[in-house]
């Protein structure tokens, strides 16, 4: 992963190296993130794998040329229809599943003492449940695209997908009161308790509909085909990231290397040849993606083949992309000159995603203060008999634009814990944690006093977490990026937190900035709901996060 490896500038004459797909399908055809933030590509585990895709091409000389084969590649053409197919299943689905859920509630508002009545309105419709039903579907379709809930490119996320779903309900809801009071008026409130019982059922049964349909759309038919163009060393990284994904949704055939070389094998992964190979493997449509880990300049003549593949469809898509969609963080030592892949200054955020972020750290401020009282005297007496010293731990960290707070914390410590100037790094069975300290580690429970933190601003609940001065000084002479940590508030848990843990030193920091930078970038509502999901779980499982 060395610097001559880096991934230089995807243009040529101007023109980014992206996918020219139309814009009535660019939405599907988009590299989409699955529920544990991967692309899902997936790599054979052995070359035997390849030798019927690799020999296949020894006679593709006489291939007739691309433009003449139906306009598009074969796999392009048939993705195009996976893609239509699936779009349909979730409209269908969802409208079938809804209808179902309403007919349900209404059989069993009456046993539960909801009652069954469905007002009428001023239009002559008097005890039918029809237009009910129809405002229910008129309300679900509209959230449904206003929320994306019926993207194809995000059925196989088992996270994405139910959480996309869910929200779409929220939304839902809030139409359908509205539509019913047009017509109705006031009587549509009589609905309230039949409509929060279909919510109630509704949210559980459509997650488990989306997440049978994640595990039906990660199989072979629906995974993309792909090359890597260029052998190198970022190449060979995207390929070892590959290899530990879960859920594959794209199969990678080989590499494409930049010479005419006899046919190997590099990592495991078969070279299948050079530029006419690839020419020949998109004229017989047996790639729909293309993945650039090459310069430009090293081989502009495959680059042009490539260039020449999105001309019909293929996605061309730079490999520090692909690799930030795989494993949820930027490359940090792949992107060379590319700095907008780790920062984006023109980003725009939502007002709406503002005011939720600000919502959620209200909420859980409160909560935990209350549950900061409710366990203080406990732990207090426990911190006191376990070792002499403060109940409280205090120390000073850099915050939102390098503003400086002071961070709580109950005391895991001893006393004297921090006498090396300038602090050292926490390790594994690190002797300076008491017992109560491992107690209140494994449990989060030190962490509990930083809801004063997120009540007076100084800190969020979901961000990077926040860090000493001296020592974000020390490691932003390593890494450059380093300090862009500060463009938001640190928080209590993260995308950090969650995938990685803690870091033990600075190479574990530098990593773990590459997937605070991903939050920062991608940051939004489903990220925020997985971040807080993943927390809970390593939580209770008592995992260290």
């Amino acid at each position: 992963m060395g610097g001559d490896q880096n991934i230089q500038p995807y243009f040529k004459n101007g023109l980014p190296l992206v996918s020219s797909l139309s814009p009535d399908i660019a939405e599907h055809e988009r590299i989409a993130v699955g529920g544990d933030h991967s692309l899902g590509l997936s790599v054979s585990a052995g070359p035997n794998s390849y030798h019927s895709n690799a020999d296949s091409l020894q006679n593709l000389s006489d291939v007739e040329p691309i433009s003449q084969v139906n306009g598009l590649p074969k796999a392009q053409r048939q993705r195009r229809s996976l893609l239509s197919a699936l779009h349909l299943i979730l409209m269908v689905g969802d409208g079938a599943l809804l209808i179902i859920l309403i007919a349900l509630v209404l059989i069993l508002a009456p046993l539960v003492h909801l009652g069954s009545y469905v007002p009428s309105g001023t239009f002559g419709i008097r005890d039918t449940k029809f237009v009910w039903v129809g405002l229910a579907l008129i309300a679900w379709y509209t959230a449904a695209n206003l929320t994306h809930a019926q993207n194809p490119s995000d059925a196989s996320s088992p996270l994405k997908s139910p959480l996309s779903a869910i929200c779409a309900l929220v939304m839902m809801i809030i139409f359908w009161v509205g539509l019913l009071y047009i017509f109705v008026g006031s009587k549509a409130l009589s609905s309230v308790w039949l409509i929060l019982f279909f919510f109630a059922l509704a949210v559980p049964t459509f997650s488990a509909w989306r997440m049978a349909l994640a595990e039906v759309t990660s199989m072979p038919p629906f995974r993309r085909r792909a090359v890597i163009v260029g052998v190198n060393a970022a190449g060979e990284t995207l390929v070892n990231e590959l290899k530990s994904v879960r859920r594959p949704g794209v199969n990678i055939l080989g590499y494409i290397s930049e010479s005419c070389k006899s046919r190997r094998e590099a990592d495991g992964l078969a070279i299948l040849g050079s530029g006419s190979t690839l020419r020949s493997m998109v004229s017989c449509g047996m790639i729909d993606m293309i993945i650039m880990a090459l310069d430009y300049k090293a081989n502009p003549e495959l680059y042009q083949e490539a260039f020449e593949a999105s001309r019909f469809g293929i996605s061309v898509v730079p490999i520090a992309l692909v690799y930030e969609s795989t494993s949820g963080k930027i490359p940090l030592d792949h992107i060379g000159d590319q700095w907008s892949t780790a920062i984006q200054s023109e980003r725009f955020i939502s007002s709406l995603y503002l005011c939720w972020n600000r919502m959620l750290d209200l909420a859980f401020g409160l909560c935990g203060l209350v549950a900061l009282c409710l366990v203080f005297p406990i732990l207090a007496l426990l911190i006191s008999l376990d070792s002499p010293g403060p109940i409280f731990y205090s120390q000073e960290r850099a915050g939102y634009h390098g503003s400086t707070f002071r961070m709580l914390k109950f005391r895991s410590m001893s006393a004297n814990a921090e006498q090396a100037p300038g602090g050292q790094w926490t390790t594994e069975h690190d002797p300076r944690v008491t017992r109560i300290g491992r107690f209140l580690r494994a449990t989060h429970l030190d962490e509990l006093p930083q809801a004063l933190n997120i009540l007076r601003g100084d800190m969020s609940l979901i961000g990077p977490r926040p860090e000493r001065p001296a020592y974000i000084a020390e490691l932003a002479k390593e890494n450059i990026f380093y300090s862009y940590r500060l463009s938001v508030r640190p928080g209590l848990t993260g995308w950090a937190q969650v995938k990685y843990g803690y870091g033990n030193g600075e190479q574990g920091e530098l990593v773990k900035l590459q997937y605070d930078l991903f939050y920062i970038k991608h940051r939004s509502f489903l990220l925020d709901i997985l971040i807080i999901l993943k927390t809970v779980s390593e939580v209770v499982l008592g995992h260290g996060i």
